[in-house]
């Protein structure tokens, strides 16, 4: 099907011209079959206890090693790794501005965003009673 843009003359010098309706910036989506599609579940759990003890298994999908990294001894890793503080970090209650500095004003900050957005929701949420009569403050 060829269609002339609109407005043009007979010999259709410098019109646009659309050739058909063919969708061309996305692929259409795949459609399941009539038994409906099975999906191929790609994730996969290493269950051998010898390999889970003696490698890394981080990822399945990276070319190399078949198992993985070997893990080494703790005397092959830097000392500072097993220095390393992984706690959870601890509430805006706990802190002290004056021991933790910056992860108190942090802290502080993101509760304070959290605040706002919950009033902005509540503000757009209950919109339509902003004006009512009920809410408006009377003067006397």
């Amino acid at each position: 099907m060829i269609r002339a843009a609109a407005g043009c003359s007979k010999n259709l010098s410098g019109c646009f011209i659309r050739v058909g309706s063919k969708r061309t910036f996305a692929a259409p989506a795949a459609k399941a079959n009539a038994a409906g599609a099975v999906k191929v579940d790609k994730s996969f759990v290493e269950e051998d206890a010898e390999k889970l003890a003696t490698h890394v298994c981080i990822n399945a999908y990276v070319q190399g090693e078949e198992p993985g990294p070997k893990i080494l001894p703790d005397s092959e890793y830097p000392k500072w790794l097993f220095e390393l503080d992984l706690s959870p970090p601890k509430s805006l209650e706990d802190l002290d501005p004056e021991k933790d500095g910056w992860a108190y004003w942090r802290a502080l900050r993101k509760r304070q965003l959290e605040q706002n957005r919950r009033i902005a929701k509540l503000k757009t949420r209950f919109l339509h009673l902003q004006d009512s009569p009920s809410m408006r403050k009377t003067s006397k």
